[in-house]
């Protein structure tokens, strides 16, 4: 497993099954997901660094919009 060999996760005996083995994350592993976020916000950050004020103020509005509408329809799909 690619993943235990960087050492993100271990295998661990399941207390209910001494057969089955499950899959724990490591403190590099758990420390993972915030090191990605924070790049990526660096990214846009980056990308982002010369807009005016204002044309942040609308791209935010922007995107405000476009994560509710796909929440909605995504709520949509689980209902039907």
């Amino acid at each position: 497993m690619c993943s235990e060999r960087q050492g993100l996760v271990v295998r661990v005996a399941d207390p209910d099954d001494q057969r089955a083995r499950l899959i724990e994350l490591t403190p590099e592993g758990k420390a993972l997901p915030d090191r990605y976020l924070r790049t990526i916000l660096g990214w846009f950050g980056d990308a982002m660094a010369d807009w005016s004020a204002e044309d942040r103020k609308t791209f935010g509005s922007l995107l405000d919009r476009f994560v509710d509408d796909l929440t909605s329809r995504l709520t949509h799909l689980e209902e039907e």
